[in-house]
C-alpha cells in the first residue's frame, strides 16, 4: 500500500560533532527534511486543484443523456484546458523537484556510510521507467526550457504544441475527463517524396490522476529506500572517526 507522506518527518539525522573544538554539522542536510513532506504536500494539493475544477463538470455528464453529454463534454475542453495544463505543468515541475531532492538525500546517506566505515548493505535507489523519464522530459523542455536548442529540432517543436488535448473512451465505457490526454502522437518531419525523416518522442501523459499514481509509485519506493537506509545508519550509531562523532538524533528535537 503506498504511503500517503513522507516517512522523512519523523525520523534521525546524523549530528557530526568535532570532539576537539564542539563544531558540529548535520546530515543529511536539515532542509531535506523539511523539503521532502514540503514537496509531497504540493503535489496532494496539485490533485486536490484538478479535482475541484473537474469533478462538478464530471457529474453533469455522469447524470445527463447521451445526446447532452456531448455539450458537457464540450464545455469540459472549453474550461478545463488552462486548469489541466496548470495542474500538470506544476506537478512535474515539483515532481522532479523532489525527485532532485531524493537523489541528493540518498548521496549524503552514502557519503556518511563510506566515512563511517560501517559498510551498511542497502537498496538500490529506484530506476527510473520510461513513464517516468518521460515526466522529466516534459518539465525539461515543455516548461523549464521551453524552445531548448540543446534538443533535437523536432523535440523541441513538439514541446511548444500544448494544444489540441484529446479525451478518448472505448466504445462501451463512458466518458471520463479524468482522462484527458497531453502530447497524444508524435510530430513527424517528411521529406518532398513525403517520407518520415524525423520524428519526436513521446511525451503523451494522461490524466491528472494516473499521473499523480503513476509517479507516487516511484516515490514511495524511492522514499522507504532512503528511509531504510538511514535508520539503519543510525542503528549502528555512535561511532567516532578521526575526532568526529556521528550519533543519531530525532530530527524534530533539533
Amino acid at each position: 500500500m503506498l504511503t500517503t507522506a513522507s516517512r522523512l518527518s519523523n525520523l534521525h539525522i546524523v549530528r557530526c560533532v568535532n570532539t576537539t573544538n564542539g563544531s558540529e554539522q548535520r546530515t543529511p542536510r536539515p532542509a531535506l527534511f523539511t523539503n521532502i513532506p514540503i514537496l509531497w504536500d504540493i503535489l496532494s494539493q496539485v490533485v486536490q486543484d484538478w479535482k475541484r475544477e473537474a469533478e462538478p463538470i464530471q457529474q453533469q455528464i455522469d447524470s445527463s443523456s447521451e445526446i447532452e453529454q456531448f455539450w458537457h463534454i464540450a464545455q469540459a475542453f472549453n474550461n478545463l484546458q488552462t486548469c489541466y495544463l496548470k495542474c500538470l505543468f506544476s506537478y512535474v515541475l515539483f515532481f522532479v523537484a523532489l525527485v532532485n531532492a531524493y537523489d541528493l538525500f540518498y548521496e549524503e546517506l552514502n557519503a556518511i556510510n563510506r566515512i563511517t566505515n560501517l559498510h551498511i548493505k542497502h537498496d538500490k535507489r529506484p530506476k527510473a521507467n520510461m513513464y517516468i523519464d518521460k515526466v522529466r522530459k516534459i518539465r525539461n523542455i515543455s516548461i523549464a526550457h521551453l524552445g531548448s536548442k540543446e534538443t533535437s529540432p523536432i523535440d523541441s517543436v513538439a514541446a511548444m504544441m500544448w494544444q489540441p488535448l484529446t479525451l478518448n473512451k472505448g466504445h462501451a465505457e463512458p466518458w471520463d475527463i479524468n482522462k484527458f490526454t497531453f502530447s497524444e502522437g508524435t510530430l513527424s518531419f517528411r521529406d518532398m517524396m513525403g517520407n518520415v525523416i524525423a520524428q519526436s518522442s513521446d511525451m503523451e501523459i494522461g490524466g491528472i490522476i494516473e499521473l499523480n499514481e503513476r509517479c507516487m509509485e516511484f516515490l514511495d519506493e524511492y522514499d522507504r529506500t532512503c528511509a531504510t537506509y538511514l535508520e539503519n545508519i543510525v542503528s549502528k550509531l555512535p561511532v567516532t572517526i578521526d575526532n568526529i562523532q556521528y550519533r543519531g538524533c530525532i530530527n524534530k528535537d533539533l
